[in-house]
């Protein structure tokens, strides 16, 4: 069947082309009435003329239902023809046979309720196309279409989106959507970022920070600095996937597709050696309207289009139903760590005394100290965890004369005393003078020297503040040069008092989506640049058995081609990552997924399936509707295989007439609909954001 907002013509139940859908993202009410009037006109006529003779003479009621079939089913006689001449049989030309088939034979009845329930179900299919694609046109209704541009003498003009360049000055109002990809000059506001994460609670956005056009400016008014053309957003490129999403096939959509062919195909010959082997027309007629491959054909699309749609509605961007069955035979998943498992940033994991007189807390406040207004990561992380630990650092703390030497360490000069924190070799240097061949084995043996001294600053209890204070003096030999990623020593007066040591940080999620992902029977195997201690202990504490370590981008890519051979037997290898570095491997993989880097060209262009946030938990609900999705296509496949072969017996040994087997196959059709249409719903929480 068909609808007619979906395209300029009919396009028919079994030749759904969602492509052409976004070209009518609002419904015409005008269409919708037509709709309605015909499928209200054929009942009357069918009820008052055929069922209950109103009309006398006879010749005149059955001139009324000529004219009424012939009129109400014109959009499914054009589609029929559009079809032959393309070379191609579908389920129409069947219906069109079937009716005039009945009307030739004088079968009145069967002619209207055929005409009847297909255009019945052409409506009902269409308000199931039209909920499956209810996610993706919010993205439509969302697409800026004009913007307020602030000119150079302050003036402002109202533009069409296509007319704002690169570096004009946007004006955002407060509740008006954003425009533009770009950069906050002056304001601040709570930002919606729903349609491009798919986040339920809005974000901060101050000067200075990225917002997305397609985004929503809740609070106050907004001046962005333009960076990117309409056409190159991340709004108009989501939009853009989202197209060739729906207009690619699957694998299991092209077999689909066949096999209605086929079995609409069956249909009319098996009509024909019904009616050569029994002389019955009415058994031959009701053999060619039985065939139900309708359901199947319009279901599959409609499984794939809910899924995807509902998963960009969760701020995951799936390229096509090739990559939804894919990821339905997910078989193993491979995580990079840095910046998918951790992330990608560093934090102070353990600060240490090796002085008696010092305490890990003094060292974090000199630390501080050291870093204050130092713009580096490392410096923001020693600023979080000494806030962490109610550590506070004065203006006049900070304001200390220093010496820079970059990429290696800082000096400052407070409170009388050289304070010097810095790599492994600075510290050397700044120690005994040395060269840095050798810094690592003197710091070395100075630790070991010191290690009955050795305090940590650990997290086993709070004060009455809440402030964590507790020291344990451990007496114990440490190699405290593998005790982390990244560590800063920090000397006072040229004498080695403490360590800070930092590493990536595992994501809050991290742990609980590794376990979602095994309890669906997938393996999960992890790879990192990092150290073998520094991955095994990653490994061990999010619950992975597999993982390799001090992989370089190459190896990686090598590595994933081993597991791809490995475990790779009739089941998808799925490589998670960065979408920017881990760009070779995720190539490799069978399904690429980059996540957490929103509005990077490379992670949309390169990867099969683009996170927009970075939500661990994403991924198990991914897989978990993809694979709900192939199953209820397999679902369609089966039932419309049994329903079509038991219907032909019927038929075919004269137990049904036409009017049973139209019944037959508009219910069987309804049902195959419906059982796809429910992916569109979330029925329960699923651990990412709605």
């Amino acid at each position: 069947m068909s609808y007619p907002p979906l395209g300029d013509s009919m396009s028919g139940a079994c030749e759904y082309d969602p492509k052409k859908a976004h070209e009518l993202v609002e419904e015409s009410e005008e269409d919708k009435r037509i709709e309605i009037l015909r499928i209200v006109g054929i009942g009357l006529v069918t009820l008052f003329v055929a069922w209950l003779q109103l009309i006398q003479p006879d010749w005149i009621g059955k001139i009324i239902v000529t004219i009424t079939v012939l009129v109400g089913g014109y959009p499914i006689f054009k589609e029929s023809l559009y079809a032959l001449r393309k070379g191609r049989v579908n389920m129409e030309l069947s219906m069109v046979i079937a009716i005039i088939a009945s009307l030739a034979l004088l079968q009145f009845l069967p002619a209207i309720v055929i005409t009847f329930f297909a255009i019945m179900s052409e409506f009902v299919e269409g308000f199931i196309v039209k909920k499956g694609r209810k996610n993706i046109e919010m993205l439509y209704n969302l697409a800026p279409r004009k913007a307020l541009v602030k000119s150079e003498d302050g003036q402002t003009k109202l533009l069409e989106i296509e007319q704002v360049n690169i570096g004009n000055i946007i004006i955002v109002r407060e509740g008006d959507i954003i425009p533009v990809d770009g950069i906050i000059i002056s304001g601040s506001s709570t930002v919606d970022q729903a349609s491009i994460t798919g986040e339920s609670i809005p974000v901060e956005k101050i000067i200075g920070d990225s917002v997305f056009a397609g985004t929503i400016n809740l609070t106050q008014q907004l001046e962005i600095k333009c960076e990117k053309k309409s056409t190159d957003t991340t709004f108009a490129k989501i939009i853009q996937l989202v197209e060739e999403a729906e207009a690619s096939k699957a694998p299991i959509q092209k077999l689909t597709d066949k096999m209605a062919t086929r079995l609409i195909q069956f249909a009319i010959g098996l009509s024909v050696v019904t009616y050569l082997a029994t002389q019955n027309v009415v058994s031959a007629l009701s053999v060619i309207v039985v065939a139900g491959a309708c359901g199947l054909a319009v279901g599959t699309p409609i499984a794939l289009l809910a899924t995807t749609g509902k998963l960009s509605k969760k701020g995951i961007i799936v390229k096509g139903g090739l990559q939804i069955e894919n990821l339905s035979h997910t078989g193993t998943i491979v995580f990079d760590k840095t910046g998918t498992l951790t992330h990608g940033k560093p934090v102070v994991s353990q600060v240490v005394s090796v002085d008696s007189s010092k305490t890990p807390k003094e060292i974090l406040e000199y630390a501080a100290i050291v870093e204050k207004n130092a713009n580096h990561p490392l410096a923001r992380a020693i600023e979080a965890r000494a806030n962490q630990e109610g550590i506070h650092i004065s203006k006049e703390s900070s304001a200390a004369s220093s010496m820079v030497t970059v990429g290696r360490g800082v000096t400052k000069i407070y409170n009388n005393q050289r304070v010097s924190l810095g790599n492994l070799e600075f510290i050397d240097q700044e120690i005994n003078q040395g060269n840095s061949e050798s810094a690592s084995s003197r710091i070395s043996e100075l630790l070991k020297s010191k290690r009955s001294s050795f305090q940590y600053l650990v997290n086993e209890y709070k004060d009455n503040t809440g402030r964590t204070v507790q020291i344990i003096v451990r007496q114990q030999d440490v190699d405290l040069l593998q005790f982390a990623l990244t560590a800063t020593f920090l000397a006072i007066d040229k004498q080695l008092v403490g360590a800070v040591f930092f590493e990536d940080s595992l994501r809050d999620d991290a742990k609980e989506a590794i376990s979602e992902i095994e309890k669906m029977k997938i393996k999960v195997v992890m790879l990192t640049g990092d150290n073998e201690k520094i991955a095994k202990r990653i490994a061990e504490e999010v619950g992975i058995d597999e993982y390799h370590a001090e992989l370089l981008p190459q190896d990686k890519v090598t590595k994933i081609e081993d597991i791809v051979k490995k475990y790779g037997d009739g089941k998808m290898v799925v490589m998670v990552g960065d979408g920017v570095n881990d760009a070779p491997a995720l190539a490799k993989a069978h399904v690429g997924i980059a996540m957490g880097k929103t509005g990077t060209d490379v992670a949309i262009e390169t990867a099969d399936v683009v996170l927009m946030t970075e939500d661990l938990m994403k991924i198990p609900y991914l897989i978990k509707n993809s694979r709900k999705s192939i199953f209820t296509v397999r679902q369609n496949y089966f039932g419309t295989l049994g329903v079509d072969g038991f219907g032909f017996i019927l038929a075919f040994t004269g137990h049904i007439n036409p009017l049973l087997a139209a019944l037959i196959h508009v219910s069987s059709e309804l049902v195959f609909m419906v059982n796809s249409a429910r992916l569109i719903v979330d029925k329960r929480s699923t651990g990412v954001s709605s």
